[in-house]
C-alpha cells in the first residue's frame, strides 16, 4: 500500500502495534500471517524479532510477542473457551445444513482469534446467503436460535450466538470505499464453520484486495457462478420480509447497514477509532 523501503523490523512493530489495540499477542507465525509487509523467509523474521527483543522494543511471553505496555488479557481459559465454542458450533451444523439458503457460516471477532472470553463476549457470526434470500434466511435463523435458546438476545442463552453480518453470494466483493486494514484483518481472521459450494473460498477470491494490506496472505482465484435465476414467489416474499423486519426492528444505533444484499448490525462502529489509533502508532 506504500513505497517505503523494505524494513522487516519496522513492519513487525507495525503488525504488533495494530494487535496492541486489541490487547492481543502474536506467535511468530501469526506475525507473518498478519504482517504488514511481505516477509522474505522465516529466518529473516526470526532475526528481526531477536534484534527487537535485544533493543527491548518488544516482549515475549507464553510463546507470543507483543509491544511494551500492551495490556495482555491474562487467562489460560481463553483458548479453551474458544475451542469449546467451536465444538458447540460444529454440533449446530444441522441447523445451517437444514436452511438451504445458507451458503456459509463463519466466525469473526475474538472467537476467530481464539482469544474469546465466554463470560463477557458474544459469538459473532458472518452468514453468506443465496441471492435474494438474506431476509428470509435471517428470519428463519433467528427464530430457530430463539427456540433453541442460543440467541444472544434471549434471557440466559446456552450460547450467545449473534448473527450480525449477512451478505449475498452474488455480492461478495467488499465495497471499495470501505476497504482498509481493519476490514482486511477481520476477513483474514474469519473462521468458516459451515459452507456449501466453496462459498468461503469464493468470498476470499472476490476480496483479493486483502493481500494489499496483508501481503503474506495468498488468495487463489475461484470461479464464481453469475447465473441469475428467474423470479419466483420467494423473491417477492423476500422483499416483503425485508420491509416487515426493518419496520418492526427495535430502535437502532444508526450504524447498521440494512439493504437487499448486505445486512450488518452494529451497536457501535469502532472502525474509525481503531484506524485512528493505528495511524498514530505505526512507524
Amino acid at each position: 500500500m506504500n513505497n517505503k523501503i523494505y524494513d522487516p523490523k519496522r513492519d513487525i512493530v507495525n503488525t504488533l502495534s495494530y494487535k496492541k489495540i486489541f490487547n492481543q499477542p502474536l506467535s511468530i507465525y501469526q506475525i507473518i500471517y498478519y504482517g504488514h509487509c511481505y516477509f522474505m523467509d522465516l529466518r529473516e523474521v526470526e532475526e528481526s524479532i531477536s534484534e527487537l527483543l535485544k533493543r527491548n522494543k518488544i516482549k515475549f511471553k507464553n510463546n507470543k510477542y507483543f509491544l511494551n505496555n500492551t495490556k495482555i488479557k491474562e487467562s489460560e481459559n481463553f483458548y479453551e473457551d474458544s475451542v469449546d465454542h467451536f465444538n458447540k458450533l460444529q454440533d449446530l451444523n444441522f441447523i445451517f445444513q437444514g436452511i438451504p439458503f445458507i451458503q456459509m457460516v463463519g466466525v469473526t471477532g475474538t472467537l476467530a482469534s481464539y482469544h474469546f472470553n465466554q463470560e463477557t463476549e458474544d459469538v459473532d457470526l458472518f452468514i453468506i446467503c443465496s441471492r435474494n434470500r438474506l431476509w428470509i434466511t435471517r428470519l428463519v435463523l433467528v427464530l430457530v436460535f430463539k427456540i433453541l435458546n442460543i440467541y444472544v438476545n434471549n434471557k440466559n442463552p446456552n450460547i450467545k450466538l449473534c448473527p450480525n453480518l449477512y451478505i449475498s453470494d452474488h455480492n461478495l466483493s467488499w465495497e471499495t470505499g470501505k476497504r482498509n486494514i481493519y476490514v482486511a484483518n477481520e476477513i483474514a481472521m474469519l473462521q468458516p464453520v459451515f459452507q456449501r459450494n466453496d462459498a468461503y473460498f469464493k468470498f476470499l477470491s472476490e476480496n483479493k484486495w486483502v493481500s494489499d494490506y496483508l501481503p503474506n496472505i495468498n488468495i487463489n482465484d475461484v470461479s464464481k457462478n453469475n447465473n441469475f435465476d428467474e423470479l419466483t414467489v420467494l423473491d417477492f416474499f423476500e422483499s416483503f420480509l425485508m420491509f416487515i423486519q426493518k419496520r418492526f426492528m427495535k430502535v437502532r444505533s444508526g450504524a447498521e447497514i440494512l439493504n437487499k444484499n448486505f445486512i450488518h448490525f452494529l451497536k457501535t462502529d469502532h472502525s474509525t477509532r481503531i484506524l485512528d489509533s493505528f495511524s498514530k502508532m505505526k512507524s
